[in-house]
């Protein structure tokens, strides 16, 4: 008869557990696992966020990439004008000179040539870039020595990955003693360079 009392309460202990469980334990993990599916959606939209994100940072990436090009471009076409505004006032000021028909037949060739320099005499300079910096309207060392390192250097990545490894800092530079014609102090220069580049 105690074996038949120790057995019931054994069970009455067990089912108590058991509701204990089913009833608290239970609903505790059921709320647990919609919180961390709450969660789940949360790092998923966030994440669909970041991806928008980065979407448009690119973007505006790209957009700002078009927008250096096209002002360098802008800029080009602004010294091709000048130099070309220079010439036509040159050629104006050689009309009203007077000078004699023959000559003022030969002042345009002359000029023409004058506002050409071989920019391929600046270290680091060659036959390639030199043509680019025709094609953005520099021709002269006098203009070369105008213009800064960041427009330079502009115009090189403007023109591809092939250029970009130029260096421009000492173009200005060398530009403006070739223009005063300082060709001695430019060499001492150029042979301090490393590489077109300041040791």
């Amino acid at each position: 008869m105690v074996l038949w009392y120790i057995l019931l309460g054994v069970l009455i202990g067990w089912i108590v557990e058991w509701l204990i469980d089913v009833i608290y334990w239970r609903g505790r993990i059921q709320q647990l696992h919609l919180q961390l599916g709450d969660c789940e959606r949360s790092l998923n939209e966030e994440r669909e966020r970041a991806k928008m994100l980065q979407a448009k940072l690119r973007t505006l990436e790209d957009e700002q990439k078009n927008l250096r090009s096209r002002i360098n471009q802008l800029e080009s076409e602004l010294d091709r004008m000048r130099n070309e505004r220079d010439a036509a006032l040159q050629q104006l000021r050689a009309a009203k000179s007077g000078a004699p028909a023959g000559a003022s037949a030969a002042t345009p060739q002359r000029e023409g040539e004058a506002t050409v320099d071989d920019l391929q005499k600046i270290e680091g300079i060659g036959p390639k870039i030199e043509k680019l910096l025709h094609n953005a309207g520099i021709r002269t060392f006098k203009t070369l020595a105008a213009t800064s390192a960041e427009r330079l250097k502009g115009i090189l990545n403007a023109a591809g990955k092939r250029f970009r490894l130029a260096d421009p800092t000492t173009w200005p530079r060398q530009a403006k003693m070739a223009a005063e014609e300082r060709w001695d102090e430019l060499k001492d220069y150029q042979d301090a360079l490393q590489g077109g580049r300041e040791g």
